[in-house]
Parts: structure tokens; sequence; C-alpha cells
């Protein structure tokens, strides 16, 4: 073995030529070289490519593409100047038109094959600049100069000019802070990240100022709680003000201290909320506050409250369950629809934005989902319905208690098609059989999925 496979970097001294078979979920593609498995980040199927290969990380090899010799029909030239550099854009290569057919097979053609079902696509109506939310990390630019910006997969800071997944608006806003940024004393460029949140209907921003995670420390402990560093806090003082002058759109300016601690306005006159879906047609709008988690992608995230709501519908006005629910973005507008609906919230900040914008159309209960889910199958408690929108470790261990509540329908809202798959055989060996599958285009330009699967009880 050469030095640089000890290393980790280049194995290969030559180039070697690979076929891509297809692609698989991540986005890679997937090719062979003396029957080994070679992954391979930005191939396409079909494609004919010389790569360089690393050393095997944990089993898996990895090549990096040096010229394609045959492209892919559907490859395209991005059309971003950092494409491939700041890494937020893993599918800019593909056609947009083409790109949800290509990651939902990827993702999710072997659970549909498995269990006999089509794959139902609903694409996003905005393929570019559909972002509302966004994380920005201030720390040093190449210059040696404060900057924002996003990080490459080195963190080394890439600083922009637009951005083709964010909101027009934000990247304005973005452009703003970039410029705040530069009055900054180097000491007080530390790496801090910056949250961006644009409300509904042109209704204003947020931004949220926290230190990064702790890093890990030895024998995988965690290092001392991250703070904001005293220069960077007395610098934010003055963050609402610049903003006021160079722009129309209300901005409410947050700053979090330490790391989970409370998030502090900056000025008085933040705005302290945004709306961040309006639903005209069930007389409902649904706020957030700052730091909270919405869907990034709007028009999609209604398409994907529409769909359960279509699924959902044969079973009002029975009784529904609602895990993981924010906000309420699924759980009210399956209340409008004539649900008796429970919710179920672990954040203090989202389970008071559900009892805001529910204003006493739901029960909601502030706990971790996994902790209520067996109280109430304790209880004896029954639902017609039972939703559940979990985090990427996903709810296989949920399957028995959901199970003993009786539930005519369980859906299933994932962001991690693989983990999902995973989680299906828990429920199927309970009595339930997945009857629908859609991939939501949630976030255009890059491999990732938001899908939905319903299962039905056995009868």
């Amino acid at each position: 073995m050469n030095s640089k496979a000890k290393s980790g970097k280049t194995f290969s001294p030559e180039p070697v030529e690979l076929n891509v078979e297809k692609l698989i979920s991540g986005g890679l593609g997937l090719a062979r070289l003396n029957g080994e498995a070679i992954l391979i980040p930005g191939a396409l199927p079909g494609e004919t490519l010389a790569a360089s290969l690393h050393a095997p990380a944990k089993g898996v090899r990895r090549g990096r593409i040096l010229e394609i010799a045959a492209p892919s029909p559907f490859r395209i030239q991005p059309d971003c100047p950092l494409a491939g550099r700041c890494g937020g854009c893993d599918f800019i290569h593909v056609q947009p038109e083409t790109a949800l057919k290509l990651k939902s097979e990827a993702a999710l053609s072997d659970m549909a094959e498995a269990w006999g079902l089509e794959i139902s696509l609903v694409d996003s109506p905005e393929q570019a600049h559909y972002r509302t939310r966004a994380t920005l990390h201030l720390g040093l630019g190449g210059d040696g100069k404060p900057g924002l910006g996003f990080y490459d997969d080195k963190r080394g800071l890439v600083e922009f000019d637009d951005c083709r997944l964010i909101n027009r608006q934000l990247v304005s806003l973005a452009g703003l802070l970039r410029r705040w940024a530069l009055t900054l004393p180097v000491e007080a460029a530390t790496g801090a990240e910056f949250s961006l949140t644009l409300g509904s209907e042109r209704s204003g921003a947020f931004i949220a100022v926290s230190p990064p995670p702790p890093a890990a420390g030895g024998r995988g402990r965690r290092t001392e709680t991250p703070k904001l560093p005293p220069a960077l806090l007395k610098s934010l003082e003055g963050l609402p003000g610049f903003l006021a002058k160079e722009t129309p759109l209300p901005v409410g300016c947050f700053a979090r201290p330490a790391f989970r601690g409370p998030l502090r306005p900056l000025a008085k006159s933040d705005p302290a909320r945004l709306p961040v879906t309006v639903w005209p047609e069930l007389n409902l709008t649904l706020t957030a506050g700052p730091g909270e988690f919405t869907q990034v992608n709007p028009s999609v995230n209604k398409l994907m409250v529409g769909r359960i709501l279509e699924l959902a519908a044969p079973l009002a006005p029975g009784r529904a369950l609602d895990l993981y629910s924010g906000h309420g973005n699924i759980a009210l507008p399956l209340a409008r629809s004539g649900f008796r609906v429970t919710a179920v919230e672990d954040s203090p900040e989202g389970a008071r934005s559900a009892r805001l914008n529910g204003n006493g159309l739901m029960e909601i209960l502030h706990d971790r989902s996994e902790k209520a889910v067996e109280q109430l199958s304790r209880k004896g408690e029954k639902f017609d319905l039972i939703v559940l929108d979990p985090p990427r470790a996903g709810a296989r261990d949920l399957a028995p208690a959901l199970a003993a509540m009786n539930p005519d329908m369980i859906i299933y809202v994932a962001c991690h098609p693989a983990v999902l798959a995973r989680d299906v055989p828990a429920f199927v060996s309970l009595g339930y059989r997945p009857g629908h599958l859609a991939a939501l285009n949630m976030f255009p330009r890059t491999s990732h999925l938001e899908t939905i699967l319903a299962l039905r009880r056995n009868i």
C-alpha cells in the first residue's frame, strides 16, 4: 500500500476507468472494479469516467471523478460558480426535470419493489431560491478579514454573492450581514452560527446568533459549553440598528449567549413571531418564533400536508395523534379538517407555538414523543390515525406501542429514506402494510428527499 493510502487520500496511483451502474441513496454513483463496489459523488447512471480511488474507510471505497468520457444525457453544466466547493447543491449537475425521478428511484426503488408500490412524485414548484431557512457561519475569510458564508468540506469559509438555494430576500439579508461582519474585530469572528428564517407573505425575517455545537473531547467526551465571545456579543448590540437603516424588511435579531441557552432579543422592537404557513381555505395561519424548526420549502410543505390530509380524509372525523408535531404544521390542518387531534412536542418553544397557533383546537402534550406514546398506550388510548415525522434516527422502537393503539392508518414522514426502509418491517410485523409511497422534492438541487409512507392495518 502506498503512503497516500495510509492517510486516507488517493489510493490508486493511476486513474481507473469505471462504468456507473446506478445511483444509490444519497445520490452516489455505484460502479465496480474487479467486483468491488465503488461509490462516486457526482456520477450519474450510464456514465463512463476516469476516477481516482480512495483508501477504504469503514469498509466503503469511494472515488473522485477526474474526467467524464461519456456523460449522461441528464447531466447539465452547473449554473453556480461555487458548484463543487460549498457542497450545498450536490445535484446541481442534474436536469431539474429529471432530478426527482433519479433520486427517488435511488432512495426508494428497493422499498417500492418489496411492497409492490408505485412511487408518487411530488415536485417542487420552485427549483431555485426556494429555501426560507439557512445557517451561515461567521469566521475569517481567505483575506484574514471577518466574513460570513458556508463551510466547505474542510470547514473553510465560502462567502457568496448569490445562492441558488436561498430565497432572494435572504440572499439580500446575507449580503448585509457580510457587510456588517467586516466591521467586527478579528477576535469576534469565532465561527458563530447565524440562523436566518424568512416569514411568509414578505412579513419579515429572524436572525438567531448562536455558538457552534461543542466539539468532541478525548474518548468522545464533550468539551466545555461553547459561548459567544464578549467581543461578538458587544458588536451584536448594533446589528438591529444597522439592518433598520439598510433594509425595509422587518428583521428580528436574537442571540443565544451559551449553547442550548435561551434566545434573547437584541432590540425591544424585534418581531417576536412570524407567519410561516398560511392556509386561507382552512382559515389557519401558523406562526413560529426565532430558532424554531420550520420546513425549508414552504410550497412543498403545503403539498406534503395536503397529501397527508388526502390520505387521512376517509378517517375523519376520527381521533388523530401527531408525534414530533412542532408548531402544529400537520396537527392543526388535521384539526381544521375535522379530526380530534392530540399533538406531542418535546421542544418548549414548539409546544408553546402549537398552543398559540391552535388556540384550543387540539390537545397538546409537552413531552418526548417516545415517552408520551408509552404512556398513552399503557392507558389504553385508541386513535384512528397516527402521524409521525421523527428525527433522522427514525422510530422503529415506537412500532409496538403505536400498533397497540390500534390505528387504521399510520402515516410516516421521513427525511431519511434509508431509515424509513429500515423501520418498515417493524410495522409490517405488527399487522400494517405499506399502501402509499410519495417522494417529495423538498430540497431541489440536492440529493435529499422528503418521503411519505402510509401504512394501513390489515383487515
